[in-house]
């Protein structure tokens, strides 16, 4: 391997990176490519584009692979930074494990509060140097079933158009995903409004009925957040009430939604999602929509310890996982990267590199509206990259065409 320099990829100088790529869904041995001003130019089998190659500054990656930037839509800290109040630290903690576009991912907390916290992320967001990009604002809550989850019961509320208004103007451009559970009452106005405003709505923290989802469906809900987690199982009848028909909950509904996208988490030990029920998602949503995600919280990366989370809450670490848990042991999120949940859903699941590549880079552009701009390698695109050895592991990384990050020593 060729390191780049602290100059690689900046300026009008076209880079030609030589190794394994993520093409179509597909790795390719002997790819190419070709970056310049902060964009993809080309890509392809090297024998494909002689032309533009044979003028760019090659980068040998032999032995590397080439994938597409991550991008981890659920994500509450990282490195001891968490989203409310150190999204760029974030930045600079995610990019080591791969994650070129992010977006720090709120709480459910006191509504002013949650609001300093937008104000926090608006004035830092964009590209961050030596960092991942801050692609913009995740709301997880406040407008979530209380019952379920691990944020406080008291933070949850029933949303109204002139919150859910005032959430949209603070949060301005940067709005990209708001978590709802559209049983809450006054939930399907805010979903429309939500939607109207352009950001991508996703059901979670819900126990909807099977109307109520699709209230919600008709109002603009695209998506679903931690497929599985925080979604109660319908009621079992009693011996009395049985008359032998099988009942439906939001986990049946999303699954069997073919318009709806979805996010799911992979840990270690599969604490937050059974293997059986990673392979149903996988067979039941197309390559392409279901995206894989962190559930970050403020420990992840950090040795086991304890922390305390943007509402006040204590929460811990402990060897041999990387899951987070409150005092009691429920569970709340991860010590995850999304490097790391890959190396577990391919052991847990079997599946393919490139399906798990899919699911940190293209599946989550497209849930939120960016497969225009990131997600996959091909030219137009930003160039958004993350090398790989083959073992997984991240040896450098760029964002908009500038080695931002790289593991040895003298590169950056």
């Amino acid at each position: 391997m060729s390191n780049p320099t602290s100059n690689s990829g900046k300026g009008d100088e076209a880079l030609a990176l030589c190794g394994t790529a993520l093409l179509d869904r597909t790795l390719v041995s002997d790819a190419v490519v070709v970056v310049r001003g902060g964009r993809i130019i080309q890509a392809g089998r090297a024998g494909d584009m002689p032309t533009i190659f044979s003028k760019a500054k090659r980068i040998e990656l032999s032995g590397h692979i080439i994938a597409p930037g991550f991008i981890d839509i659920h994500v509450h800290g990282s490195g001891g930074c968490r989203a409310e109040d150190d999204a760029p630290g974030m930045a600079r903690h995610v990019i080591r494990s791969g994650t070129t576009c992010f977006l720090p991912t709120f709480i459910s907390n006191e509504f002013e509060k949650m609001l300093e916290a937008i104000d926090h992320v608006c004035s830092c967001a964009g590209p961050v140097a030596g960092g991942a990009t801050i692609g913009g604002i995740h709301l997880e809550g406040p407008f979530l079933n209380p019952r379920y989850g691990a944020q406080r019961s008291e933070s949850n509320i029933e949303p109204n158009a002139q919150l859910v208004r005032q959430l949209i103007e603070r949060c301005g451009k940067y709005l990209c995903m708001v978590t709802i559970a559209p049983e809450r009452n006054g939930a399907i106005e805010a979903i429309a409004l939500f939607r109207a405003a352009g950001a991508t709505v996703s059901i979670g923290h819900s126990n909807a009925t099977e109307s109520q989802y699709l209230a919600g469906r008709l109002a603009g809900v695209t998506h679903a957040t931690h497929l599985y987690n925080a979604m109660p199982p319908p009621a079992w009848p009693t011996a009395q009430t049985y008359d032998g028909t099988q009942t439906v909950g939001v986990v049946e509904l999303v699954l069997a939604d073919e318009q709806v996208t979805a996010d799911i988490m992979c840990d270690a030990t599969c604490e937050h999602v059974h293997p059986s029920l990673l392979h149903v998602a996988m067979q039941c949503k197309p390559l392409g929509h279901l995206s894989l995600i962190s559930d970050a919280m403020v420990a992840a990366g950090l040795p086991v310890g304890e922390f305390v989370m943007a509402d006040g809450q204590h929460i811990f670490t402990h060897e041999g996982e990387d899951v987070v848990r409150l005092a009691n042991g429920a569970l709340c999120g991860s010590a995850l990267s999304l490097c790391g949940a890959i190396s577990n859903l391919i052991k847990h699941t079997g599946i393919p590199l490139e399906t798990a590549l899919v699911m940190t880079s293209e599946a989550p552009a497209r849930a939120i509206g960016i497969f225009d701009r990131k997600g996959s390698i091909n030219a137009g695109k930003d160039a958004d990259l993350t090398i790989l050895d083959d073992e997984l592991n991240v040896c450098s990384v760029m964002v908009g065409g500038h080695f931002e990050y790289s593991q040895q020593e003298g590169v950056l």
